[in-house]
């Protein structure tokens, strides 16, 4: 019996330490999250994240989005959000020796602001690590950094994709007998709505069709760039160039419908939001865009108007990315909370309250807008009708790419000079290659 007891016994205690064992790793098999832990992590040492940006957003929303579920989710978790303004550039930030571990940024600041402070790491290593999917997230999104690294390893993270969808004001259509716009319309078939919509009534001028312009320009659905990616030279002066710029300023040439005689970015927004007068307006899709309509007003949205040889094709992904710091002393950890941040519980929350993701799942694109009173009643389905243009192809060469931002800047103004100042189309994208050109030989010369 003795013997007996004691086989008995060394059964027991053999089960307790496998079930233990079993019960080490965490691991819920849910999209986004990790199965294989590092045993540093699973002990849940105390660590410090640091979130900085180049976007505005305020330690309250900070708070509210990011900061409160990540330490629900990871109790072990310090989140720090240092917030843009004054010496907290990310270049005063390298300076004080105080980067941050994590910084989020539309995609297309990547080369002057991450790459030329030689800031850029390569997550490829940590994804393959942690088993993230990559397949969840819109190719158009991931691949948005290629062009700035030769489509050689993955340096940002999409969470934000944004594009262009279509408003309109339904007072203006009701007043005018004019039925409402629809999913799927074409660029000709909206600008006949729009001669139809731009007219004098009781007094008030109304104007059939406003854009913002310069997004619609830089992220144009052909792919075009004002810097090639393969020769690294400017590459306004193109009939590619011509007939894009042709084909927007067509809004602009119908009869009372100019817009507005400022350079600013995009008074067009303004004037929808607050002044009431445009019927329709493509505008980015950007919530802080949203909001400013003010409550009260009658306003729907459709689907962006596509070209004939562009069917069911937006815009280019606009995103916005996470990337972490080479500089980062907690990479794991912070590829951890990225995980986390791109996982389909959180994107399905994103997703709820308005913000367009860079997902793949439909029911998360389905959830779009309905925890959010701005969007209750609104055909919330534009903002997905699409697929976002692929971008263009992959350069690799951070010295000219960086310029970039000035290139797009040059576009915009051109585009301005001949709606605004009347110059000759072939003048103003003569005028931009050479100035383009010369940014790029400035560059060079350093």
């Amino acid at each position: 019996m003795k013997v007996s007891n004691c086989l008995a016994t060394i059964l027991a205690l053999s089960m307790l330490v496998t079930a233990c064992s079993s019960g080490g790793t965490q691991g819920t098999g849910k999209s986004g999250e990790n199965n294989n832990k590092p045993a540093e992590l699973v002990k849940r040492e105390p660590t410090e994240i640091v979130f900085a940006s180049e976007l505005g957003k305020t330690p309250e929303d900070f708070e509210k989005e990011i900061g409160d579920p990540l330490r629900k989710k990871f109790p072990w978790l310090t989140v720090t959000y240092i917030e843009r303004g004054t010496g907290k550039d990310i270049t005063d930030l390298l300076t004080a020796g105080t980067p941050p571990d994590i910084y989020w940024y539309v995609y297309n600041r990547f080369p002057n602001k991450i790459q030329s402070l030689g800031l850029e790491y390569d997550m490829t290593d940590l994804i393959k690590k942690y088993k993230f999917d990559t397949s969840r997230l819109e190719s158009a999104s991931l691949k948005a950094l290629d062009q700035f690294t030769g489509g050689k390893g993955i340096y940002g993270l999409p969470f934000v994709s944004s594009t262009s969808v279509m408003f309109y004001n339904k007072d203006i259509f009701n007043k005018f007998g004019v039925p409402y716009p629809k999913d799927g319309m074409t660029w000709e078939e909206v600008l006949d709505l729009a001669k139809k919509m731009t007219r004098n009534f009781d007094g008030t001028s109304y104007r059939g069709l406003a854009s913002f312009h310069a997004y619609l320009l830089r992220e144009n659905p052909q792919g075009l760039k004002p810097i090639d990616p393969k020769t690294g030279k400017a590459s306004l002066n193109t009939e590619e160039w011509k007939k894009l710029f042709q084909s927007l300023l067509r809004i602009y040439e119908i009869p009372g419908n100019m817009r507005p005689k400022s350079r600013a970015t995009n008074p067009e927004l303004q004037a929808f939001a607050k002044d009431q007068n445009i019927a329709m307006a493509v505008l980015n899709n950007d919530l802080n865009h949203v909001k400013l309509i003010p409550e009260g007003m009658n306003w729907d949205v459709v689907s962006m108007p596509t070209y004939a040889d562009k069917p069911k094709t937006a815009d280019q992904a606009s995103p916005w990315m996470y990337s972490i710091m080479s500089t980062s002393k907690q990479k794991e950890a912070a590829f951890e909370v990225l995980s986390y941040l791109l996982s389909d519980e959180f994107l399905l929350n994103e997703s709820k309250r308005g913000v367009r993701t860079p997902t793949t799942n439909e029911q998360i694109k389905k959830a779009f807008g309905s925890d959010s009173p701005f969007f209750k009643g609104k055909n919330v389905g534009a903002y997905y009708y699409h697929q976002s243009a692929q971008p263009p192809s992959v350069s690799g060469n951070p010295q000219i790419m960086s310029l970039i931002l000035d290139a797009d800047t040059v576009v915009n103004n051109k585009f301005l000079d001949i709606i605004l100042d009347g110059k000759d189309i072939n003048t103003a994208l003569r005028e931009g290659d050479e100035e383009i050109n010369k940014l790029i030989e400035k560059a060079q010369k350093k």
